[in-house]
């Protein structure tokens, strides 16, 4: 093995570690959000259940997951989502903009920060 070799090992090792540590970050954040809107934290990290919880968070008919099935629509749809979600939190557009273009760093703010609080209403089936 050369020094070139062994490098691109190195650096994808490192990248392989940020991205769990991203992954792990993201997956205790969502847990917190959830436990915010009095939704259990463990249907954060199942995946479909994570979804159909978020639309029920930003107050919208989880029926709306069937959206997420249709090609380009469903873009459409996540970006409302996510801006309904934020919403639901207390943010506006500027915060829906922070969501979308530095996810990792407003979850964490979201979840963990006292000054943050669920104040959408949670659709009831």
């Amino acid at each position: 093995m050369n020094m070139t070799e062994t490098g691109m090992l190195a650096f994808m090792g490192g990248y392989s570690l940020f991205v769990l540590a991203l992954a792990i970050v993201a997956i205790v954040a969502n847990w917190r959000l959830f436990e915010k809107a009095n939704v259990a934290g463990w249907k954060s990290i199942i995946p479909i259940l994570n979804v159909w919880e978020m639309i029920k968070i930003a107050g919208l008919n989880p029926l709306f997951i069937l959206v997420c099935l249709i090609p380009f629509v469903n873009a459409i749809f996540g970006i409302y989502l996510g801006f309904k979600y934020v919403e639901a939190y207390g943010f506006g557009f500027g915060g829906f903009l922070l969501y979308v273009f530095f996810n990792p760093i407003m979850i964490l703010y979201m979840g963990f920060s006292d000054n943050v609080e669920f104040v959408g209403t949670y659709y009831v089936d």
